[in-house]
């Protein structure tokens, strides 16, 4: 008589045991790869934070460094704080040409801009370039050295020798930043006064070449004892 072998399954218990150990695996490896993506999409985000306020720093740095005591023609004064929005002239290499650059840093809508006017002696009613620079920011501070710190400037025909600016972040984060700038640059040198007909200069007479050179005088004799 044959023996007949049974085929041998897994049991019902056996198969829940492995989907359970299949789900945990699952959710393990979810919650990894959902955690990588999570500071992969951080990094980035604060990589572009800190390439638009690297970014902000270099326009800056250029404008208060290339820092121009030039008005326009409309008025609007050499160097202007109003409403928290400063404006000033600078110069900017377009195509190789250095030109000079009228340019607005305000804060509106959460929002840093820079304002560039198309042309530096246009209207008074012409509209600028809007440029967003830097997100997310709350407020912005300017303070403006001149013998001392001051949080107003009211002079706007002349220019202070430094700018502090502060920016805080929606985040809490605090910028602070200070840039130096020529200043009033000193007046031009005195020069020698011409010789008029009634105040001449006297100038040395030259010697000329072939003029035989004077005699030396001989020592005087020594007194004898």
């Amino acid at each position: 008589m044959k023996q007949t072998r049974r085929q041998q399954g897994f049991t019902l218990l056996e198969i829940m045991i492995a989907l359970t150990i299949f789900a945990v695996i699952s959710t393990l490896a979810w919650q990894i790869l959902d955690g990588a993506m999570r500071t992969s999409t951080a990094t980035d985000a604060s990589a572009a934070k800190l390439n638009q306020l690297q970014r902000a720093w270099s326009l800056l740095e250029r404008d208060f460094f290339q820092l121009q005591a030039r008005a326009p023609r409309n008025g609007t004064g050499v160097f202007r704080l109003k409403n928290n929005a400063l404006e000033l002239t600078t110069l900017n290499g377009v195509s190789g040409q250095v030109q000079l650059e009228r340019v607005r840093w305000r804060l509106e809508g959460g929002r840093l801009w820079r304002d560039v006017w198309p042309t530096f002696d246009g209207p008074a009613n012409a509209k600028p370039d809007e440029v967003p620079i830097v997100n997310e920011v709350k407020t912005v501070q300017w303070r403006f050295w001149q013998g001392g710190w001051q949080n107003a400037w009211r002079d706007n025909d002349t220019q202070p020798d430094g700018v502090e600016l502060t920016l805080t972040m929606q985040s809490g984060d605090r910028w602070r930043w200070v840039f130096t700038t020529p200043g009033e640059l000193p007046a031009e040198a005195a020069k020698p006064a011409e010789p008029t007909a009634d105040n001449p200069t006297e100038t040395p007479a030259e010697t000329p070449p072939d003029a035989p050179a004077p005699p030396e005088t001989p020592p005087a004799p020594e007194a004898q004892p």
